[in-house]
Order: C-alpha cells, then sequence, then structure tokens
C-alpha cells in the first residue's frame, strides 16, 4: 500500500520515526509530509535515512524543481493519507478547509474514494476543549475520514489523560484495518485465547494459547467493513492494542470461561457470524477462598466448565453461521467427524497442537499451522498456513456462503 504520512507539529513528532519503520516492516511504500510545525521537532533527513520514498517540506508545493501539481499528485498516488501525530492546530485548520500550507492543499485536493485517517496528539485540556471536539465532530462527517482518539497515559507536559499519541506499533497496524469508506451490514462475535480455571486467590489452571487466531480474524474481518466484537481471555494478546483503538471494534476481556460466556451471550443476538476459536478451559475448581496448600491438593475437586459453544449453539439464531475450531492431538477423521456430530457448526476448522514440553511445540503462539476444514460433507487435506491467510480463508468463505 502506499501510505502518505503527513507529520505536524507536536513533541510526539519523534514517534513518526518509528512509525515510519512500522509501516515499511508491513511492506508499504511511505512519502513523507513535514509541516512548519513539525521542522521544529524532527529533521527531513531522518526520514529519508529510515527509507521513505520522498519527504517533502512545506513550501515544496511552489518548488520549481517539483514537476507537476504535488498536492494533486500526491492524492493519486497514495492509497491513504495519514497524519501522525496531529496537532490541535493542524486539526484546525483542516476542519477549516484552510490550504495555507503543503497538507492542506493535500487535504483539500484529495480523492475521496480514498481514506483519510487523522491521529491526534495534543494536552489533554486542549484534546477536550468544545473547539477541539467540534472540529473532530466535523471532520468525521467526512465519509472517507475517521480521527482515532488519543490515547490516555502520562504526557509530555506532565499532565495525565487523553491526548496520547498511540502506540507506534498499533497505529500502523490500524493504518492497515481501517477503511472509513468500507462498511459492511455484518458483525462477527469472535472468541479467542485462553480461559483459566481459578484454583484459589493466587493459582490457575490453563493453557497456552495466545489469541493470535482470534486477533488475526478480527483483523480481516474489520478490514472487510464488519463490526468485530472480540472477547478474549488473554488481555495482552498482542495485536490487541491496535483493535482497542479501531471505531468498529469492541474488545471484552473474558479470563474466565464462566466470563467469556457471560460476555459472548450477551453479544450473539446482533451477530451474523460467530467465531470460537478460544481454548477454553474444561474443567473448573472448586474455589477455595484461601490459598491451598500442599497437603490439600489432594481435596481439590474438579467439575465441567460451561461449554461456551454449545450454549450458543443452543441459543442460534435462524441465518446465524458457526465457525468453530478443535485443536487436537489426534487428528484422525474419526475424531474431527466425532466432535463435529457434538456440535455441529458450519465450518470447523481442525488444528494439531503441542504446547512444545515434550516434542516439537506446534499451533500455540505460532505465527503458522496446520489446518483440516471440516464440513458436514468433507474434510480437506491438511493445509499449511500462516495465521494470516488462515483468517483470510474464513472471511472468504463468509462472504460466499
Amino acid at each position: 500500500m502506499n501510505v502518505l504520512l503527513a507529520v505536524s507539529g507536536s513533541i510526539a513528532a519523534y514517534k513518526a520515526l518509528d512509525l515510519l519503520r512500522a509501516l515499511r516492516r508491513r511492506g508499504h511504500v511511505v512519502r513523507v509530509v513535514l509541516t512548519q510545525g513539525a521542522l521544529e521537532f524532527v529533521r527531513p533527513e531522518t526520514f529519508r535515512y529510515l527509507g521513505a520514498e520522498k519527504v517533502y517540506l512545506p513550501t515544496d508545493d511552489f518548488n520549481s524543481a517539483t514537476p507537476g501539481v504535488p498536492h494533486v499528485d500526491l492524492g493519486k498516488w497514495a492509497d491513504i493519507l495519514a497524519v501522525a501525530p496531529l496537532s490541535a492546530d493542524t486539526l484546525a485548520k483542516l476542519a477549516d478547509g484552510r490550504c495555507g500550507d503543503f497538507l492542506g492543499s493535500i487535504f483539500l485536493a484529495w480523492r475521496q474514494n480514498r481514506p483519510v485517517l487523522l491521529f491526534p496528539a495534543m494536552n489533554t485540556m486542549m484534546w477536550h476543549h468544545s473547539f477541539t471536539q467540534e472540529h473532530v465532530a466535523r471532520l468525521n462527517r467526512l465519509a472517507y475520514v475517521r480521527v482515532v482518539d488519543p490515547a490516555a497515559g502520562l504526557l509530555a507536559c506532565g499532565d495525565e489523560g487523553a491526548g496520547k499519541l498511540m502506540d507506534v506499533e498499533a497505529l500502523a497496524d490500524v493504518i492497515g484495518i481501517l477503511d472509513p469508506l468500507k462498511t459492511r451490514a455484518h458483525h462477527a462475535l469472535i472468541t479467542t485465547g485462553a480461559t483459566v480455571a481459578p484454583m484459589d486467590p493466587v493459582r490457575f489452571l490453563t493453557n497456552p494459547s495466545t489469541g493470535k487466531t482470534g486477533v488475526a480474524i478480527a483483523r480481516a474481518f474489520l478490514a472487510e467493513g464488519s463490526e468485530v466484537t472480540l472477547v478474549t481471555g488473554n488481555a495482552a494478546a498482542e495485536g490487541l492494542t491496535a483493535l482497542r483503538a479501531h471505531p468498529r471494534c469492541r474488545v471484552i476481556e473474558a479470563p474466565t470461561t464462566a466470563q467469556m460466556l457471560a460476555a459472548a451471550l450477551e453479544h450473539a443476538p446482533t451477530a451474523n457470524t460467530i467465531i470460537a476459536a478460544a481454548a477454553v478451559a474444561d474443567f473448573e475448581f472448586t474455589i477455595s477462598a484461601e490459598k491451598v496448600k500442599k497437603d490439600g491438593l489432594r481435596e481439590l475437586k474438579l467439575h465441567p466448565a460451561p461449554d461456551v459453544l454449545a450454549e450458543l449453539l443452543r441459543q442460534r439464531r435462524p441465518g446465524q453461521r458457526f465457525v468453530s475450531f478443535a485443536a487436537e492431538t489426534d487428528t484422525s477423521e474419526l475424531v474431527f467427524r466425532e466432535k463435529f456430530a457434538r456440535k455441529p457448526v458450519d465450518l470447523m476448522i481442525a488444528n494439531r497442537v503441542d504446547a512444545g514440553f515434550h516434542g516439537r511445540r506446534e499451533g500455540f503462539g505460532e505465527d503458522a499451522g496446520t489446518y483440516w476444514f471440516v464440513t458436514d460433507t468433507a474434510t480437506t487435506p491438511p493445509r499449511e498456513l500462516t495465521k494470516r491467510e488462515l483468517a483470510q480463508e474464513i472471511l472468504r468463505w463468509d462472504l460466499q456462503s
């Protein structure tokens, strides 16, 4: 993707250097536009050194050495315009349609069939000011523009609150999956990650699932314009920061099986597609109020945990599509058919797993794996897929269903 990265005059401008690197790692071609304010904080040579294809200065629109009409030509070249960081001053100028500098001219000449993403960074009082919020609302009324709310935290000025530029890696991910022009009247409910079975106030039983699969699936559905509800057992799963920042994504933390079931049941009635990718704890303890001593371990009692998928299927609405996952060490057709028969879904994805304690780690925490696609009539041969490729396969199946 061709990304036009504009940097305005915020103390967070130095983070745009890391953002450039993050975008290039994801395979994007990046050109950079610096406002006059940005030049107070960063130097154009640094962006060139870090791999920007071209770097434009505030007056380059009027530079006779630059061929064509740069503020028009850049809009034809770029697939997306991202302004990060976006200062309060630049926000106001864009909202007012002023084109007193290169960036303002680019914005007004922008083709409205391509997205513009704006990432504010400013003092929290400035962010919450009524004028700023009016500017945000005005820009968000443009179908191709989205102002992404800043993060909250300790700001450079010492204040604490909203106004912080979001994490650079998350920001690069959002640029790759957020297109305000892509909207699909579709809601995907996805469960992911491991749930835990608490034993006492400090210990619990769980498994090595990281939640990577569900995050990859959520990214694929968001990029296609769906609304996504992601119920995760892993609150710190890689990629969640970007999903939390996405305006069409709802991330719900549900560490225990009971909590995951409650969250899934709450959001299932509006879901068109339900994808059960979580590695749910199958058993629960009768939880001790105090830490269990060694001599009390023999007294621990296990009982079956709620079956999240079975309960969702029991409350299935007409027209809903279900995808389930079967993480197995025995990947025989007999095992697949038995599991499918117990909880019949539209598509079951089986994969081989091993935590790696006694052999090669497989499935859990890996970026790729071996998968079988199981329906009521057939099972495909095993396929080696990355989790991104797997997510695209599920999305393609959903679009064609």
